[in-house]
């Protein structure tokens, strides 16, 4: 017991003697995992959520980190959006529905140190991420079968589309554009929060490990779209009435990111704390009388 009790009293005492600024920048690449939540696709027969992962190819990112603190700001290309498997009239999976939206984004974080060594930084960091609209569609791609259309969604009037008392048979499609790019907000913001490690492993360069949850804070599809929606003037559906793309709902994107970046250190510049202490007593050999004392 007493030697890790020993090496956390000297990581202990380290963290409190000595810490740095230090002042980075490098790039990253990792992957997310998009959930879509939509609530009108929720009470949708013919859609089923589906685990998905995207690819984020590659960013960039400037740290500065003072002791107790820092920030971080990470520019890169962003892919997010859910995919749904197609359900069929008896529940066989017949296709995919793919949302796919791709940003500029750039996610401003500060970062709260849980610890301050010099060399390793672990971090709790809270972000702003300011989203810009590069490319945006949801897609069908599925093979000739029937599908339950539910009440208040049209049918399109393409040839091939055929509504039966219990459905509606559909033709095969691939990559057929459901909603476009014009339907999207060109603007989205997310807020996140997660952990974050600085390993710097020599004088010059340092790795990083970043993990987040990021909460959409509006709807990705703008408010003409939303309309139509929530007021059903579209081709028919079913039941021959007016009837809209989807079922309306609120919808939110989230994702769950995770990088790993290499970084030069551009400065670094050591701060010392040291115990606060009294003037050091000066040794004196004289007597109170200014005279030598004698050795006995």
């Amino acid at each position: 017991m007493r030697i890790p009790a020993f090496c956390v009293l000297l990581v202990l005492a380290s963290q409190h003697l000595y810490s740095q600024n230090v002042e980075s920048f490098g790039f990253f690449a990792g992957f997310n995992v998009p959930i879509t939540i939509d609530k009108g696709l929720d009470k949708d027969p013919r859609f089923e959520a589906r685990f998905q992962i995207r690819g984020t190819p590659i960013g960039f990112h400037y740290g500065y980190d003072k002791p107790g603190f820092g920030y971080v700001i990470s520019p890169s290309y962003l892919t997010i959006g859910q995919k749904y498997t197609i359900k069929n009239s008896t529940g066989g999976d017949v296709g995919t529905r793919d949302i796919k939206m791709n940003y500029f984004s750039c996610p401003i974080a500060l970062k709260f140190h849980v610890n301050d060594l010099s060399f390793f930084r672990l971090s709790v960091i809270a972000a702003l991420d300011f989203c810009f609209l590069l490319d945006g569609k949801e897609s069908f791609t599925h093979e000739a079968s029937k599908l339950r259309y539910p009440a208040g969604v049209s049918v399109p009037t393409d040839p091939g589309y055929t509504v039966v008392y219990d459905g509606v048979f559909v033709p095969a499609v691939s990559n057929q554009v459901y909603v476009s790019k014009d339907k999207y907000n060109a603007f989205q913001l997310f807020g996140a929060f997660g952990i974050r490690s600085d390993l710097d492993f020599s004088e010059n360069w340092s790795a990083s490990l970043d993990g987040r949850a990021n909460f959409g804070i509006f709807d990705s599809r703008n408010s003409a779209y939303l309309s139509q929606l929530n007021v059903p003037s579209g081709p028919p559906d079913i039941n021959g009435k007016p009837g809209a793309p989807d079922l309306a709902g609120q919808r939110r994107d989230v994702f769950l990111s995770v990088t790993l970046g290499i970084s030069r250190i551009i400065t670094t510049k050591p701060q010392f704390k040291s115990r606060k202490s009294g003037p050091i007593p000066k040794m004196d050999n004289t007597s109170p009388k200014g005279k030598p004392k004698k050795r006995k």
